[in-house]
């Protein structure tokens, strides 16, 4: 058929824009947000008292944390934590459990003529702020309060007939203590370790000085913590800091009191979470899910800082458990993920400065010569934890490794390369070396490893936990020689374990625990890690992908039919099958965590999860989940709404990153992606996966590299539109709001 002028001219324009060849100028995004308003829809109200800590409003600023309850005596209790606040003794005095656990501080209790009768509160996840009323038999009080957002001040201001009360905790831990010879008996049984019958600290003192109250309490060992506060008839001032293995807190909190002005520390708290939402976007067809996201992005602003510490077992709000510390086995780790696809890379570097800080404390751990480092099952701020220090635990040798790859994660999503040549090489390297002296080669050629734990399930030799970090790291380092152009002596031992380590053992119910261990029913994913967190066995090899999904589905089911899964279980089970590209098992298993079981841990109304104590990880681990439906990055290969639920026909995201230090944003509209922008902060090679027929590309030259894959070239600063033909509008604006669910729903009081 011969085609008309006009016809040819359409056609091959058409073509140019296929090749990103366009005379026409490139389509304009727009970013139609009202953040005051968008965030509103998801903050979280209470309608009467909340009694239990699931329940309570709860604010922070990476260090000091706020929670806010009904007392048992009808107060109103304010709770204040520090995640600083922990002892600091010795070895002697037992594993990190004992010698060095996380305390509670103590609450202000707010006293009122008549009754509290109830509340009508609401918790800004936008200003980051409670406010509201409590009435009582007598009136009203009218509230506001804050952790701010750069300052060690905790601010409430008041109205209306009250005072306040002091009520300091008792500096000891939420575990036990070894207190009897009996204790003692059974703890070196436990743990394998003598220990010390417990000495309590020292009491607590009221140190009031004119206009400013203070507590103190010293530790046995030295320094200590201070909570000064200045009461006024409208606000309630509080300072909070600790000191080792000094005594200055005192003066700290003091000085920090003088100086606090309310309306200042409130506009430079708002302007800091003003600043902090807008990083990054997302917008879901299913609002109490949407909710469920933002408050999770609220927490993270909450819980850390780039200079505040770990984000533990428990975040800032420090609950009774046996738990006070950090735990390095998975709890930490999977703390962190959703920060990088989020574009909060900063709020997440609290974890890699500390690294950094305690790099001799890490060689110390392996209690071995030679430039080594290791991390323990659990430990403090300080992050030691010699690996002897509780023999249950002795051989769970991978949890550096693990944390490794959290730091490798904000190296690609950034692409620091000074991070990765001056901080992360150097202990990627060190935790390797651990390795070396105990690989031996088999009478199969390989290399193998001897019995180690696999971190909740048992010990085995060739632990799959410990094979697959191990793999991953020296195919890291052979990554990094060859980025940063060094000679190391070390890379040919790396290749030949990546090339000689032994095949990942495997049963008729896929991936085992290791050679002697086969895979039971339990809740931790610890033996297939090679899926996910680090996609070294992934959906692109169709040859291992069967057992991949065998493996997942074996674990999975078998959790939950033993009644074994924990909340991160269905949160972490809910990203493998995000990985496989399966969003509709992706969802109906996140869903499930929000279900309330018997005996299982749940998420609580205020998004706060716990078993039989706070755990932080699973509902921030729930976040990430959902990023995984909606844009995933590994294998150097950006996809854009790869596991979308079926019934999801709608959704949006605008500046998530995706590894190799790229900004992302898409629109899904009637099940089709529309479009999607790629802006590149590195210059590294861009690989683009676009469902269905070749998109319209703007702004740069597309390649074909496979079926619906595009190789972009883009320069630091460039970014790139696809498109789906005919499409024409490029707005990013949130979706209609059920209002059934406005407000979390389910997750408000």
């Amino acid at each position: 058929m011969k085609l008309s002028r006009r016809a040819l001219l359409a056609t091959s324009a058409m073509a140019a824009l296929a090749f990103g060849q366009s005379a026409e100028a490139r389509p304009r995004i727009t970013v139609d947000i009202n953040w005051p308003a968008f965030l509103a829809r998801h903050d979280l109200v209470w309608k009467r008292l909340p009694k239990i800590w699931g329940e309570a409003p709860f604010l922070g600023n990476g260090k000091l944390a706020l929670s806010v309850m009904l007392a048992e005596d009808g107060s109103l209790r304010f709770t204040i934590d520090n995640t600083d606040w922990y002892d600091r003794r010795d070895d002697s005095w037992g594993w990190p459990a004992y010698s060095r656990s996380r305390y509670q501080i103590g609450a202000f209790h707010l006293l009122t003529p008549g009754a509290i009768t109830g509340c009508d509160l609401h918790l800004s996840l936008h200003d980051a702020e409670l406010a509201g009323t409590v009435t009582t038999e007598t009136g009203a009080l009218h509230l506001r309060a804050f952790v701010a957002a750069d300052s060690d001040i905790i601010a409430i201001e008041i109205s209306g007939a009250h005072r306040w009360e002091w009520r300091p905790a008792e500096a000891v831990s939420t575990r036990p203590p070894v207190r009897t010879e009996a204790d003692l008996a059974a703890y070196k049984k436990n743990y394998g370790h003598e220990g010390r019958i417990w000495v309590d600290n020292p009491p607590g003192e009221r140190q009031d000085a004119g206009d400013l109250n203070a507590y103190v309490q010293p530790l046995l060992v030295g320094g200590g913590m201070a909570t000064v506060w200045q009461e006024t008839n409208t606000a309630l001032i509080i300072g909070n800091a600790v000191s080792f293995p000094d005594s200055g807190a005192l003066e700290t909190a003091r000085a920090t009191v003088r100086q606090a002005d309310i309306a200042s520390l409130r506009e430079r708290h708002r302007a800091w979470w003003h600043d902090y939402y807008p990083r990054s976007f997302v917008t879901l067809p299913d609002t109490q899910l949407e909710s469920y996201y933002w408050i999770q992005m609220y927490k993270y602003g909450c819980i850390a800082r780039p200079d505040s510490g770990i984000i533990d077992t428990h975040g800032p709000w420090l609950q009774k458990s046996g738990w006070p510390y950090i735990t390095w086995n998975m709890n930490s780790q999977v703390s962190y993920y959703a920060l990088q696809p989020a574009n909060r890379l900063d709020i997440g570097s609290g974890l890699y400065n500390a690294l950094d800080r305690n790099a001799e404390t890490l060689r110390r751990n392996a209690q071995a010569d030679g430039d080594v480092a290791i991390m323990g099952h659990c430990s403090q701020q300080d992050m030691a934890c010699p690996l002897d220090i509780d023999t249950r635990y002795a051989r769970e040798w991978g949890n550096l490794l693990w944390v490794c790859h959290n730091y490798w994660l904000q190296y690609r999503f950034s692409m620091d390369e000074a991070m990765l040549r001056d901080r992360l090489f150097p202990l990627l390297r060190r935790a390797v070396n651990f390795y070396l002296p105990h690989l031996s080669e088999g009478a199969d050629g390989h290399l193998h490893l001897p019995v180690t734990y696999s971190p909740e399930i048992g010990e085995s030799a060739d632990c799959n936990y410990d094979l697959a970090l191990l793999k991953w790291a020296c195919g890291a380092l052979l990554t990094a020689t060859g980025r940063l152009h060094i000679d190391d002596p070390m890379a040919a031992k790396w290749q030949d374990i990546v090339m000689r380590l032994v095949p990942y053992p495997v049963d008729e119910n896929g991936y085992r625990v290791g050679t002697d261990l086969t895979s039971g029913a339990h809740r931790h994913f610890s033996h297939l890690m090679m899926i996910y967190p680090l996609y070294s066995v992934n959906r692109d090899q169709p040859e291992t992908l069967p057992l991949a999904i065998g493996s997942t589905e074996h674990w999975l089911n078998g959790a939950i039919a033993s009644k074994q899964a924990a909340g991160f279980t269905y949160a972490v089970g809910a990203s493998f099958y995000a990985a496989f590209g399966r969003g509709d098992d992706a969802l109906t298993t996140l869903k499930a965590l929000f279900v309330r079981r018997e005996g299982i841990g749940h998420i609580f109304p205020n998004t706060m999860y716990a078993e039989s104590g706070q755990n932080i990880e699973t509902p921030l681990a729930a976040a990430q989940s959902l990023q995984d439906m909606l844009i995933q990055s590994w294998g150097g290969v950006i996809r854009v709404f790869p596991a979308m639920p079926s019934g999801w026909t709608d959704a949006a995201f605008h500046d998530m990153r995706a590894e190799g230090a790229f900004e992302v944003s898409a629109v899904r509209k009637s099940g089709r992606t529309q479009w999607l922008r790629v802006k590149s902060l590195a210059g590294e090679p861009c690989v683009i996966e676009w469902p269905g027929e070749a998109p319209q590309v703007y702004g740069a030259k597309a390649a074909p590299v496979s079926k619906g894959r595009y190789r972009i070239d883009l320069k630091t600063g460039k970014e790139v539109i696809l498109a789906a033909k005919m499409v024409t509008t490029f707005t990013i604006a949130p979706l209609a709001a059920k209002a059934s669910s406005l407000n979390g729903s389910g997750f408000s009081v």
